[in-house]
């Protein structure tokens, strides 16, 4: 770790950044604040790829856009609840049950890129009831 900017394991990194990128388009007046971090992340992404030899593959790819994707539906869902549109019940377990796939997801990026630290691993992954959510990413040759 020569110059890291921020103190977060690369799946956390990637999904700040997912995140960032929805409030970059959703959020126009937080641009500037937005790209100061996400350069921070850019930095910091680019750091442990080239530290640790990570080499991208398509899985990879697959899991990091299921994991944008994912936040997109969440927040989503969080708008329609805070709106009062719809089923607000219904919208926050699908929430949480989303939740738990992409916190699969932020779980397989961390044993796949050699972050080791058992306290950074995720443990709400339950997606009980959850139907139509089977991503191919965490499918039987898949994480």
């Amino acid at each position: 770790m020569v110059d890291r900017k921020l103190v977060f394991p690369l799946a956390e990194l990637i999904d700040r950044l997912t995140v960032d990128q929805i409030k970059e388009v959703r959020l126009r007046d937080l641009k500037p604040a937005l790209h100061e971090e996400m350069a921070a992340l850019y930095h910091d992404i680019d750091q442990i790829i080239g530290e640790r030899g990570i080499k991208l593959t398509a899985r990879l790819m697959g899991v990091v856009v299921a994991l944008a994707q994912l936040n997109v539906q969440i927040w989503d869902l969080k708008d329609r609840m805070t709106a009062g549109d719809g089923d607000y019940a219904a919208q926050l377990k699908l929430a949480h049950q989303l939740n738990g796939v992409r916190n699969q997801l932020k779980n397989w990026l961390l044993t796949e890129c050699g972050d080791r630290s058992p306290g950074a691993r995720r443990t709400n992954y339950n997606t009980d009831g959850l139907e139509g959510w089977d991503l191919f990413a965490l499918g039987p040759t898949g994480p």
